[in-house]
């Protein structure tokens, strides 16, 4: 072979490697049998953004809906538009209307001398209260602290001590002619939405769970456990009315208060002790309380008496934490009082109420073939803690990320775990294959 003929070769050889050069296709994303094009969220704080103590735009930007609005537009999504307030610290409304900013976490030196976190509110925002109803309409009609009867009340709207200052400032009517409100499922159908997402159930036990009890068992109250008629009625009007133009949808269900760190970072039985400690307490307390060196149950108020907590009962991350380190509460002669504990009755309660709401979410899922996210099952499996890429998240206070500064609502990162957790709901559902959110580049636990 010579020269001239080896060249020739040697052209047609990579010619031909260069025609052969695989090339990579672009992931191409379906719906499958659902319709993504005009979404609606509808529930309370948990598909606001809410979390760290208040609602701030931050977690509105990562908020459960917003993520999968934008997974959704890889397979035929629309426009996804949130009531978006200020940039800053946020908006926490308490029920006297005055306004505090977002929990912050700062080192200190704690009462005992040693180094510690303190948690606290940064200074509000009033401006997050002004009107934009008239920008509208809006996709996502979550409401902090909603509860399922409210999504259709028309006093809601009207703000105040009448109705919800987060609903009020983004209600396509505030009721200011007559007297009458626009409702959360009114604004909802506005859209006239292909597909929906609804949360709703975490209020109507939380309010009562948070405040350690102080409401009554079927009431209508701030921190009542809801009727479960009243609850299963709402479910049905919300689900039928918007799903009444033929939208499909996925409704998720309520977590259980043992897997929440609000509930569950102060053990029952942290008290602990030496066995001099121990002897000189059992001199001077009352029948019923006695004391051990190691581990003891705390003290606690209970109907007008003072008892030792039962195993399973729970106290609250709302106890002060200097007065449970150094103000000597939990013993006898300092009872943790009343609002900082669940005690087995309340804790029945609550489990009951779960148990029955969730039995209805599951029985509207399946009734108008909703997709349906276990978020209950969920938050078990956050215990251990799960991977997501190589970072372990878990459900431990402040060091597992998962969950914000105020131990009940999501961090951002676990607002991202969640919306994948109604990816695959969906998908499995209707067939589609969105992709996942990538839950490392959504912040968890931010440190001083």
């Amino acid at each position: 072979m010579n020269s001239k003929t080896i060249i020739r070769y040697c052209v047609a050889v990579s010619l031909l490697l260069v025609g052969c050069k695989p090339t990579l296709d672009e992931p191409k994303y379906n719906a499958g049998t659902a319709d993504f094009e005009r979404f609606v969220a509808v529930g309370s704080g948990f598909t606001a953004g809410f979390n760290d103590g208040a609602l701030t735009r931050a977690g509105q930007e990562s908020s459960i809906p917003n993520l999968l609005a934008h997974q959704f537009s890889f397979a035929g999504g629309g426009e996804f538009k949130q009531p978006l307030l200020p940039s800053g610290n946020g908006l926490l409304v308490n029920s006297l209307g005055q306004i505090k900013g977002q929990l912050s976490l700062s080192s200190i030196i704690n009462c005992a001398g040693k180094f510690d976190f303190r948690i606290s509110n940064v200074s509000g925002n009033a401006a997050g209260l002004q009107w934009i109803g008239n920008s509208g309409p809006f996709n996502n009609l979550s409401v902090p602290g909603v509860k399922s009867f409210q999504l259709y009340s028309q006093f809601l709207g009207k703000g105040g001590s009448v109705g919800n200052y987060y609903y009020h400032r983004f209600a396509s009517d505030t009721g200011s002619v007559s007297g009458l409100s626009s409702t959360l499922i009114g604004d909802a159908q506005i859209i006239d939405p292909t597909f929906f997402m609804l949360w709703m159930g975490n209020s109507d036990v939380y309010s009562y769970a948070t405040s350690g009890g102080a409401g009554v068992v079927g009431g209508m109250g701030a921190y009542d456990l809801t009727p479960v008629d009243t609850f299963n009625k709402a479910v049905d009007f919300i689900v039928n009315g918007i799903s009444s133009n033929g939208a499909n949808g996925v409704i998720a269900n309520i977590p259980d208060i043992y897997d929440i760190p609000f509930f569950n970072s102060i053990p029952y039985n942290g008290l602990t002790l030496t066995a001099a400690q121990a002897t000189a307490l059992n001199v001077v307390s009352p029948p019923g309380i006695t004391f051990s060196a190691g581990s003891n149950s705390f003290v606690v108020e209970n109907g007008g008496a003072i008892r030792q907590l039962k195993a399973g009962e729970l106290l609250l991350l709302s106890i002060p934490s200097d007065s449970l380190l150094c103000g000597g509460w939990g013993l006898p002669q300092h009872p943790i009082p009343a609002k900082y504990v669940i005690d087995s009755t309340e804790l029945s309660n609550i489990n009951l109420s779960i148990a029955a709401f969730n039995n209805k979410i599951v029985s509207a899922a399946t009734s108008k073939g909703l997709a349906l996210v276990d978020v209950n099952h969920f938050y078990k499996t956050l215990q251990p803690g799960i991977k997501f890429n190589g970072v372990t998240m878990s459900a431990s206070f402040i060091s597992g990320g998962a969950f914000s500064l105020d131990g009940i609502n999501p961090s951002n990162r676990g607002f991202a775990l969640i919306a994948n957790e109604f990816i695959l709901a969906i998908n499995a559902r209707f067939k589609s294959n969105l992709p996942m959110v990538d839950v490392n580049s959504y912040t968890g636990i931010i440190f001083p």
